[in-house]
């Protein structure tokens, strides 16, 4: 390493009690190490967990990740401007920064990006790539949010996943404005952080469908900013939003559930020259049989997305604290790390008699 080069300079770890076998990283000038508050599970987890997924294994699980700077180096200190102690949430993509997609703003598409608790091995060291964990590595390329002290770690935690999509996926693919009528399909933590944001945005009418097996979180729905509440297993949904709408349909569509027969029905909720916005995964074997030609008479556009970036993350900062939805009520169930499985079984609806929106784990047992 040249004399002089930011790297040159080695950190000692914190002290910290670990087992003998698995020290923490020394850290360079330019990246750090997190202590890990909560971890959010997501459904990619559980899918991961039942074999669905082909991850580079091994790995340690969790992308949404809140928690403390527990070391940091001078050169990644001022880059993110934080210091030990300090609260951030972490975006799950670790950017390389030099490639032609990180250089214009797009590194959620970098070629060469890490990425915490999927697509980046713990055998890659310095081993600490997830959040299912007491510490998390910062490499150098990580994006951090620092939050304020007084957030809750629940909301801090759902600002990278649930709220930056909700803001993403509704106001900046979709573009729902002032006076906008929305239906968001699926009522999950992503589904109701987009109603909060849809209402939030200005809509004029937001409509929110769900399953009536899903008693509680079609109840939540109204509490986020819905106008109609559409319980898809009683009521034709196409119907009743036409029912509401007085006819006109809806200007846009968010479909979070993945589910084929709720993206066709989608696409026969909105209106002409209005827009159907696809964030659910149907699964790979999964044909989704929409007569595309149905389309072309009344330009709906049908806009795929994939996830957040930068600028969403500082919206939902900016949303969640304004403290007018009640976001910390999608974190329905806590477990400590050592119950991880638990908590993915929970996730994954496996545990009878329990309705979880969002289930977290609590690696330091705050």
């Amino acid at each position: 390493m040249p004399e002089g080069s930011s790297r040159a300079m080695v950190l000692e770890a914190p002290e910290v009690l670990v087992p003998a076998e698995f020290p923490l990283p020394r850290l360079q000038a330019d990246d750090g190490l997190l202590e890990v508050e909560m971890a959010g599970i997501c459904h990619t987890d559980v899918e991961l967990f039942r074999g669905n997924t082909t991850y580079a294994l091994p790995i340690i699980p969790g992308h949404e990740i809140v928690g403390r700077i527990a070391a940091v180096g001078p050169v990644a200190a001022a880059r993110w401007g934080v210091k030990e102690g300090d609260r951030v949430a972490v975006e799950s993509i670790v950017r390389c920064g030099f490639c032609a997609n990180c250089i214009i703003g797009r590194y959620k598409y970098c070629a060469d990006a890490k990425v915490y608790g999927t697509f980046t091995s713990c055998e890659l060291p310095p081993h600490l790539w997830g959040s299912y964990s007491d510490y998390l590595y910062l490499a150098p390329g990580a994006i951090v949010h620092k939050v304020p002290d007084d957030m809750s770690p629940e909301l801090a935690t759902l600002l990278t996943v649930a709220i930056a999509n909700g803001i993403q996926w509704t106001v900046v693919k979709g573009e729902v404005r002032l006076g906008s009528t929305v239906v968001v399909q699926g009522v999950g933590p992503i589904g109701l952080s987009a109603v909060a944001v849809a209402h939030d945005a200005g809509a004029a009418l937001v409509i929110a469908t769900g399953l009536g097996s899903d008693g509680y979180r079609l109840a939540l729905a109204g509490e986020f900013g819905a106008d109609v509440v559409v319980d898809v297993e009683a009521e034709d949904v196409v119907e009743r939003v036409r029912e509401a709408t007085g006819g006109a349909m809806a200007d846009v569509v968010l479909d979070t559930t993945g589910n084929s027969g709720a993206i066709v029905a989608s696409t026969r909720l909105v209106r002409p020259g209005g827009t159907v916005v696809n964030a659910g995964l149907t699964g790979d074997k999964t044909l989704t049989p929409i007569a595309l030609d149905g389309l072309m008479h009344p330009e709906i556009r049908l806009q795929h997305v994939f996830t957040y970036e930068y600028e969403s993350v500082r919206a939902a900062l900016a949303l969640a604290l304004k403290r007018a939805y009640p976001f910390e009520k999608l974190i329905t169930h806590h477990f400590p790390l050592d119950r991880a499985e638990d908590a993915i079984r929970m996730s994954g609806r496996e545990v009878a008699g329990e309705q979880p929106i969002k289930v977290a784990i609590v690696p330091n047992g705050r």
